[in-house]
């Protein structure tokens, strides 16, 4: 498998020296890296350097990717479509609820104590929680024994717990109290002991604590609305199973409660696998992707075979949670119709959570998620998502919800993705396009993008070029890197 050289295609970056190994090493627990782990020749690299094998061309590469971020400000101007009410970017074919029940996924697939583009290397702090993928790990949490917050008792006389918590909505036009019973997320206020206190006296308490197994569920009022849907469902499924229940003594119940939680959750499981596998799946990825491996026996490319693997432990690589997933960013809308009577923009929607607004906790009728409204439901027209390419909403680069964290004092969350994939030691494009087409040269072979390495550069070097001057003034070492090796998120989009 041949990959270009950097440093025949692109200068230098001044002050590279002897590699030097990175403080705390490199290791980041539940990750790995698809089809393998590169070859230090396979991975990415910036100006000729790795910047995982040279920490200090890190500096470097904040500022070419601070740069690369401001050239994707500049929106792109989609052909029209045939069906003149649509907007221009709009994607018809993904209806936008497929946004935020890919973040859901995400959620479920890997949870990490600090962003690998605000840690600046990889290590433990960077590192993956999540041992078992896909198992609603963030909407469940360690279960009604390791997480009793989550959960309501099931009678005031009893202390087992199989329900999870829910709270109301709250109703602009009527007193506190009423209101459409357990719609939104539970939320609760805290005692005040440390002379912080949120509260307005005289008005609503400050609800700051969101009972939540993952506190991203509640990043803004789309997402918590759809975990409380999912709340919904699985107490439904409680429901269901103690109708079959039989009478019994009091210590035949605890095991009943045990048996009733277990079974609900299975159930709860299932449906959410078969929600992802056959409608989410089938919708973003290539239909020649999902075809081979949508049947009974899939021959998958990626065995999690990397001798670096701990044995009998789910990683996740970072090819995945730092690449090619990034896509899902730029699905997102400027704007939503949440229900027949309320339209947010996104500035809104992503700032109605219980850390930025605990005193308009919790969400009014307004944030009552019609889901027809996100999902073909009955024949509805749905919010349809963005087309997915190199640009994100304005929204996601909202400076109160995604500060500036380094020296380049960009804000946003592109410039956070591009970063975080660069930090991470991944296979460079050409190198992953290599390999992908070694074991399975069909799906090369359908994208000239992919099978045609100099129509690649031609095409990125021209976009990189087309409007630098306004966005991001990227100079012509720039341009030469980033189309020669440029970062997987950026590539996937482009």
């Amino acid at each position: 498998m041949a990959t270009l050289s950097a440093d025949a295609t692109s200068p230098r970056a001044p002050g590279i020296g002897p590699a030097c190994p990175v403080a705390g090493g490199n290791a980041a627990p539940g990750f790995r890296h698809f089809l393998g782990t590169p070859q230090a020749s396979q991975r990415f690299r910036a100006f000729g350097a790795d910047p995982v094998e040279f920490p200090s061309h890190v500096q470097h590469v904040r500022g070419l990717m601070h740069r690369l971020s401001r050239r994707m400000d500049a929106e792109i101007a989609w052909p029209s479509h045939r069906d003149a009410s649509l907007q221009r970017w709009e994607n018809p074919a993904i209806p936008s609820g497929y946004t935020y029940l890919l973040q859901f996924v995400a959620h479920d697939l890997v949870q990490s104590a600090l962003p690998l583009s605000v840690a600046g290397r990889r290590g433990a702090a960077t590192g993956n929680a999540r041992r078992t993928p896909l198992m609603l790990e963030s909407l469940y949490g360690s279960g009604p024994v390791g997480s009793p917050h989550l959960y309501a008792l099931d009678s005031p006389s009893d202390d087992r717990r199989t329900k999870l918590r829910l709270g109301r909505m709250r109703w602009k036009e009527t007193p506190r109290g009423a209101g459409c019973p357990f719609r939104d997320i539970a939320r609760a206020q805290a005692e005040n002991v440390t002379g912080v206190d949120r509260n307005i006296p005289g008005q609503r308490p400050a609800l700051t604590e969101a009972l939540v197994a993952d506190a991203r569920n509640d990043d803004h009022a789309i997402i918590s609305q759809l975990t409380a849907m999912f709340a919904l469902l699985h107490n439904g499924l409680v429901d269901l199973v103690r109708r079959g229940e039989p009478v019994s003594n009091a210590n035949a119940r605890f095991g009943a409660a045990y048996r009733r939680f277990l079974c609900a959750r299975d159930a709860m499981t299932s449906i959410y696998h078969a929600v992802i596998a056959k409608d989410m799946m089938r919708r973003v990825l290539h239909p020649a992707v999902y075809a081979a491996y949508s049947g009974p026996n899939p021959r998958f490319m990626d065995h999690a075979s990397d001798p670096a693997s701990a044995p009998g432990e789910w990683q996740i690589p970072f090819e995945f949670s730092h690449g090619a997933f990034r896509f899902g960013h730029a699905m997102v809308r400027p704007e939503y119709r949440i229900n027949d009577l309320s339209e947010h923009d996104l500035n809104n929607t992503l700032e109605k959570n219980s850390i930025n607004e605990p005193v308009n906790m919790p969400l009014d009728e307004t944030w009552m998620v019609q889901w027809s409204r996100f999902f073909e439901i009955d024949g509805s027209r749905p919010n349809f998502s963005r087309r997915i390419g190199p640009y994100l909403s304005d929204g996601l680069g909202n400076d109160h919800i995604f500060p500036a964290f380094d020296a380049t004092e960009r804000v946003g969350l592109l410039y956070r993705d591009l970063l975080g994939a660069t930090l991470a030691g991944m296979w460079s494009v050409d190198a992953l396009i290599a390999e992908i087409a070694a074991r399975r040269p069909d799906f090369v072979a359908q994208s000239r993008m992919l099978d045609d390495r100099a129509f690649r550069v031609a095409q990125l070097r021209q976009w990189l070029t087309s409007a630098s001057a306004a966005y991001g003034g990227l100079t012509d070492a720039d341009v030469e890197t980033l189309s020669n090796d440029p970062p997987l998120p950026f590539f996937v989009l482009f």
